[in-house]
């Protein structure tokens, strides 16, 4: 039951659009993926557009907040239940981050056993009209190669094929690295567009061991855990899986800078500031 919902929802829908995709590209799966992956870009603006606001909510409640740090600082049960209110009041959801997160992993889940049926030739939920289209069909073959991978293939099957270290292997590990180091850079990018305000040079360090808001420790924490876990899944998913979802992720995090530049250019131009003047102050301590 639970598996025809998903199919019906989920993954025909994938499975039909990557088909439609492949062939309006000129039978380029590579092509495809990328294609789908715009498509998805695109549908997450809206979640997108939602997390900025409630990063700028979370900014301009900066001052209440540290009012109510001030005035109930020693009770920590009336301290949460002022903020509460507070976030009531203005429509703030410190969970807000999560609801772009959860749909790409329910998009790539899918799209797992979508490349899955590519490479076993298994494209019975091929749409009827689809079919006719593009004259495809459960069965006939699929091109698979892009560039230097075959994308149905993962470094673990080839590997095990020509070795480890093999010649035939390398792109994969390569893929594999650059995936992971796209998409640290991509999470460090958007954090540091989410987090442009900077500490008052007048403020004495002794104000650094005021207690932090729950809150912001929570943001801090999941953004951390962020910055480092999606690197790490995405470096050991396409290791372990075909080279389609490495390059689906490759894509993915190129186009979530090119989605914050196209939603609010000054930000994201101050944002890569940000960024820049903190690599450099790192290779001047250096």
């Amino acid at each position: 039951m639970l598996g025809e919902i998903w199919s019906t929802i989920v993954s025909n829908p994938i499975l039909n659009l990557m088909i439609l995709m492949y062939h309006f590209l000129g039978d380029n799966l590579g092509l495809a993926i990328l294609g789908i992956a715009t498509i998805v870009r695109l549908s997450l603006i809206p979640l997108v557009k939602r997390q900025t606001n409630m990063t700028k909510k979370m900014a301009s409640l900066k001052p209440e907040l540290d009012k109510l740090q001030k005035k109930y600082g020693n009770n920590k049960k009336k301290l949460g239940e002022e903020q509460v209110k507070l976030y009531r009041k203005v429509g703030y959801n410190p969970l807000g981050c999560i609801g772009t997160f959860i749909p790409q992993i329910i998009i790539l889940s899918a799209l797992i056993g979508v490349v899955r049926a590519v490479i076993g030739n298994e494209l019975e939920g091929l749409y009827p009209w689809v079919q006719n289209l593009t004259s495809m069909s459960d069965g006939i073959s699929i091109q698979t190669r892009f560039l230097i991978w075959d994308l149905t293939k993962s470094y673990k099957d080839i590997s095990s094929e020509f070795g480890r270290i093999s010649s035939e292997a390398i792109p994969y590990i390569g893929l594999s690295i650059l995936v992971g180091v796209t998409q640290f850079f991509a999470s460090t990018f958007t954090q540091k567009i989410q987090g442009l305000s900077k500490p008052d040079k007048g403020k004495k360090k002794k104000n650094k061991k005021k207690e932090e808001d729950p809150t912001e420790q929570m943001q801090k924490s999941m953004q951390k855990s962020t910055k480092f876990f999606l690197p790490l899944m995405t470096a050991y998913i396409s290791i372990t899986y075909p080279a389609a979802l490495g390059w689906y992720w490759f894509v993915q995090s190129f186009l979530l800078v090119i989605q914050y530049f196209l939603l609010d250019f000054d930000k994201t131009k101050a944002g890569v500031q940000n960024m820049w003047d903190v690599l450099t102050k790192k290779k001047k301590k250096e």
